[in-house]
């Protein structure tokens, strides 16, 4: 496995500021977001010069590239919406090839929607994923659909529902662990339920308080148990990148550090990679 950061973490920092930053802390990837919030982050300022610039830096500093990261849902209310979407994803696979990205370019959005819309919304949902499928086939992409805790899909039920139901190669999960822990799911039995149909990882970290909130942090900063998570995805047979995500919990403080906060949380992962004893490849 390897380990990969993503430039969600840096909203001050440009894809050619955040490259060499990455690779001299020693990560192997970085996952690109696009977003109107971070620095030249939206496609509109991604022009065919710059993908080459950004392209040759990857080179140069030996960096893969998991997932284009985009905001937002897969899930939409109304049939504009769903084709702006359906577009805009697209548009970051187009990005992700002309980066070099090997392979199947994989795009990461959020399934979207909320908690209590799941039985309102899920047909709806299925018959979305079945266009992002279509659109995949044709134009030769991965979306993988994250989960998060509060959302209609958060926990590994409604995930394995959503994605049988769709039964398609071309939608995937982007798993991120944490919100299965806080949907108050083991990280082992989490793991072995959702790595076959996990297309992209994240990890960050997060506090679980007594009245039910909780709060995202920085990996090892929370009760997050790293080691065990990289025991259980090497044993489940993933071999690919762990993606460490910083939360705008985090990175919204005034105080926040973008470079201190990469170190730690590559110290962190590195540390959970050595503990369980996983190689790094």
């Amino acid at each position: 496995m390897k380990i990969a950061y993503g430039t969600y973490a840096l909203p001050t920092m440009s894809y050619e500021e955040a490259i060499p930053m990455l690779d001299e802390i020693g990560y192997d990837g970085v996952e690109l977001c696009i977003s109107e919030k971070h620095k030249g982050a939206i496609i509109l300022e991604l022009g065919a010069g710059r993908r080459a610039t950004v392209k040759g830096m990857l080179q140069e500093h030996g960096l893969g590239v998991p997932a284009i990261f985009a905001l937002g849902g897969l899930y939409a209310a109304d049939d504009e919406a769903h084709q702006k979407s359906l577009d805009h994803v697209s548009q970051c696979a187009e990005l992700g090839r002309d980066l070099g990205m090997p392979g199947t370019p994989v795009v990461a959005v959020g399934f979207g929607g909320k908690k209590d819309q799941w039985d309102e919304i899920k047909g709806s949902m299925v018959e979305q994923l079945c266009a992002y499928a279509e659109r995949a086939d044709a134009e030769d992409f991965i979306v993988a659909g994250e989960a998060h805790f509060g959302a209609a899909v958060f926990n590994s039920e409604r995930i394995t529902w959503l994605l049988d139901q769709v039964n398609h190669s071309r939608v995937r999960l982007h798993f991120d662990i944490v919100h299965l822990f806080l949907a108050g799911e083991g990280i082992t039995d989490a793991v072995n339920t959702l790595v076959p149909y996990t297309g992209h990882t994240h990890i960050t970290d997060a506090n679980r308080h007594d009245d039910g909130s909780f709060a995202l942090c920085l990996l090892g900063d929370g009760e997050l148990d790293a080691t065990e998570y990289m025991r259980a995805m090497a044993a489940a047979g993933w071999e690919d990148f762990i993606t460490l995500e910083v939360s705008t919990m985090v990175w919204g403080k005034e105080d926040y550090d973008p470079e201190a906060a990469a170190r730690k949380s590559y110290d962190a992962l590195s540390g959970a990679f050595e503990a369980a004893g996983v190689e790094r490849t």
